[in-house]
């Protein structure tokens, strides 16, 4: 007997679900997505190219209209994210780093080391003549390494790319781009279903919810979905920039590959990133022009939510700064930036440092407490929005949403606290642990 399965959401977890599903011929599997396909033979410049800049600018390719507040005090601003096959595996930074095992532990996921076995994902780490001036101004400090990307043969290598293609031509398998879901249907609380906001009806027997942190509440919330915790405890990396107006003789074309390294650091059990950008993009006004980001990778704040208005559209709020711990974190990693940036190997490239779009200097940061001034009004996020629908609130062991039948969640909003990684790579670890519990070994 011919099992349905609709998969919302073809991003860094859906597509692996749907390949893990659909390797058993007695399930039927769709896999829905709300924007454009990525096919063999016709990916965009933007994305197969070097620049997770150029990736964000392809039509379609990004929810241009979703705005986020980041901490009190500071304006909503738009929050990046990938939309369409590939999710946003297509326009990220491709950085590639697992986060801690003893974090994954700890929640009890023992069977994690045989996911990460499973991650069809390819990394490499950028070549020499790739690697710009902020790069390898950064490399001068021992504790700065390049970073694995998620490519091969100097290539974007996307979820869609690394699970979907293999298996396009698998006859129970369905893959609808431009289809955008509405909401879960129900037959009491029993998932039976589809609504696209196009109106149309789809029919299944399980449904799996796997469109992000931001989106998966959303849809659960337009359903009508009353499990306790849903769009609660959402988090993000706080991060500030500092703005590198580099000298002269410093060249890094705007279309070439932004960042290769990273440092690390650890001040207590805390872990600071430090992520350098040797350009910022191709728009003229951004030439000759880098960036140093500076992240708390462990933040415990959980005060963030994602809520729906009076028209189902999502109204985000990720009180980054709520915990007076992240603030003392962040603080923490934009002293080690401005360390750092004081470097002989940074002093070499650099001309001015501003922390401001209306040309403010480094400088204007005299003491602490005008650090931490700065970074609450600056105070950003990293596009790692995790933790809305977490494991053992909203979902089970096994992702089914509590209190009702046939429905899961498997993304990012699935960690029951955020890793301390950037998250692409982690969630792709999650969704093979989804296919570990409901898929027979292929």
């Amino acid at each position: 007997m011919t099992e349905s399965w609709i998969i919302v959401g073809a991003g860094s977890a859906g597509c692996v679900i749907a390949n893990r599903l659909s390797s058993d011929a007695s399930r039927q599997v769709t896999l829905l997505d709300a924007g454009p396909p990525l096919l063999p033979g016709s990916v965009p410049a933007g994305i197969r190219g070097p620049s997770f800049f150029a990736a964000m600018q392809e039509p379609g390719r990004m929810f241009t209209e979703l705005l986020a507040t980041r901490a009190a005090g500071i304006e909503p601003t738009v929050y990046q994210r990938g939309r369409g096959i590939g999710g946003s595996s297509a326009v990220n930074a491709m950085v590639a780093l697992a986060g801690s095992a003893e974090l994954y532990r700890s929640w009890g996921w023992h069977d994690a080391a045989n996911a990460w076995s499973r991650v069809a994902i390819p990394t490499e780490s950028a070549a020499d003549g790739e690697l710009g001036p902020v790069d390898l101004a950064l490399l001068h400090d021992p504790r700065a390494e390049t970073l694995p990307l998620t490519r091969a043969h100097g290539e974007r290598v996307t979820s869609a790319e690394a699970y979907l293609w293999p298996i396009l031509d698998r006859p129970n398998l369905t893959v609808l781009a431009h289809s955008a879901t509405s909401h879960v249907r129900f037959e009491g609380r029993q998932a039976i279903g589809v609504a696209l906001e196009n109106g149309n009806l789809l029919d299944a027997d399980r449904v799996v919810v796997c469109a992000g942190a931001i989106h998966s509440p959303v849809v659960l919330l337009r359903s009508g979905v009353d499990t306790p915790g849903v769009g609660r405890g959402l988090q993000d990396h706080p991060s500030v920039v500092f703005t590198l107006a580099l000298r002269p003789h410093v060249h890094h074309d705007g279309t070439a590959l932004p960042l290769g390294s990273a440092l690390h650091a650890r001040i207590g059990d805390d872990l600071l990133q430090l992520l350098p950008m040797s350009n910022v993009g191709p728009d003229p006004q951004a030439k000759g022009l880098g960036a140093l980001m500076a992240a708390l990778m462990t933040p415990t704040g959980r005060a963030g939510s994602v809520t729906i208005d009076e028209n189902g559209h999502a109204v985000i709020d990720f009180a980054l700064l709520d915990d007076s711990h992240d603030l003392r974190g962040l603080v923490a990693a934009a002293e080690l930036a401005v360390e750092l940036l004081s470097s002989p190997a940074f002093e070499q490239i650099v001309e001015q440092v501003f922390i401001d779009d209306v040309g403010t200097e480094v400088a204007s940061l005299s003491n602490r407490s005008a650090l931490e001034a700065w970074v609450r009004e600056s105070c950003g996020d990293y596009v790692h929005a995790t933790s809305t629908c977490a494991m053992g609130t909203v979902v089970d062991d096994d992702f089914g949403v509590r209190g009702y039948d046939d429905l899961y969640v498997c993304d990012a909003s699935v960690f029951p606290s955020i890793p301390d990684a950037n998250t692409h790579l982690p969630t792709t670890m999650l969704a093979e642990r989804f296919g570990l519990r409901h898929c027979a070994p292929s």
